[in-house]
């Protein structure tokens, strides 16, 4: 068994409560515990100007969500998108097939099926992880469920970025479930990922969902027919986002679509320079403008008829995604 392997998956575990914690607080809910039913938050549809920031919080917290996921859920050593330099990569599987790690009580089992037993990440190969009420004592944490990595295709060799290289993979998780002495959050559903590069200066990245869903002690939240781009430069040190898709969350007590204007651009870790987004319900909307790597502008239209009815003016830091 390799060493290299058992690190990575105490890593995993360590840190996959803390994310899915980010996950379930994304919406306008204040931290920890029950969120609050729709009719006693004001982040309840339609679009006001009362609740046009938690809405876009939201919505964003959900898009940069997708890519944590997929970061922290990655056992096999894919490139990771948005990372300083995105062309690197984990630690691999190495000659492991199956690699079972001991919690503080129950256990987490990875198995690797091989499709061609080359003992290379390959077209076909899939990864299983499953927890069986794997109980970590420094967190306070249980995690039990499943995630799965299939549908992998791959060009080239990803893996040490030799070019051209593609690599297609779809995250999958069945009833993924992180619980302790306060919070309850499952994950359902998958991620589809698509990553190449020509030159290993350009990296095109895809994240795409048919359906995902978060619920946290009883409240969901759900992305659907979602999908956002990502084109990295990687000498330079920047990317370009775009999302769209459907965000529905008990909280907003309903759902939203959304659908990037312009690319969101970002310098490194800052937050975005650039962009525009539109997010609107059946009656109402609000268009997201990014004034520059401190300030959003949100201009609410309360009936859809074209005319910005009030427009308010946020910093990243009010909207405090994740």
């Amino acid at each position: 068994m390799s060493e290299k392997y058992t690190s990575k998956m105490t890593i995993y575990q360590a840190t996959l409560f803390a994310l899915l914690i980010t996950l379930a607080s994304c919406g306008g809910s204040s931290g920890g515990g029950t969120p609050p039913p729709p009719s006693a938050n004001t982040a309840a549809l339609p679009i006001t100007a009362g609740n046009a920031q938690d809405v876009t919080e939201s919505v964003l917290g959900a898009v940069s969500a997708s890519t944590d996921l997929i970061d922290i859920t990655d056992v096999i050593g894919l490139p990771v998108i948005g990372s300083a330099n995105p062309g690197m990569t984990k630690p691999a599987l190495g000659d492991i097939i199956t690699q079972v790690t001991a919690c503080d009580t129950g256990e987490v089992t990875t198995t690797w099926n091989d499709a061609d037993d080359n003992l290379q990440l390959s077209t076909g190969d899939s990864f299983d992880t499953d927890y069986d009420m794997c109980f970590l004592q420094e967190s306070g944490v249980t995690i039990d469920g499943a995630s799965i990595i299939d549908n992998v295709a791959v060009t080239g060799d990803p893996a040490n970025q030799v070019v051209p290289w593609g690599l297609v993979a779809t995250f999958g998780f069945v009833d993924l479930t992180a619980t302790d002495a306060i919070d309850a959050v499952t994950i359902n559903g998958d991620l589809n990922l698509e990553m190449s590069s020509d030159d290993n200066v350009a990296v095109n990245a895809s994240i795409g969902s048919a359906s995902l869903t978060v619920v946290t002690n009883g409240s969901s939240e759900a992305l659907s027919d979602y999908l956002t781009t990502h084109v990295i430069d990687v000498n330079a040190l920047t990317q370009s986002i775009s999302a769209s898709g459907i965000f529905t969350s008990d909280v907003l007590g309903g759902s939203v679509t959304f659908t990037s204007l312009e690319d969101f651009v970002v310098m490194g870790d800052d937050n975005p320079s650039s962009g525009q987004l539109l997010i609107s319900d059946s009656g109402s909307s609000v268009l997201v403008t990014v004034l520059d790597n401190m300030r959003v502008q949100l201009d609410i239209d309360l009936d859809l008829n074209g005319t910005i009815d009030q427009t308010i003016v946020v910093t990243w830091a009010d909207l405090d995604i994740g």
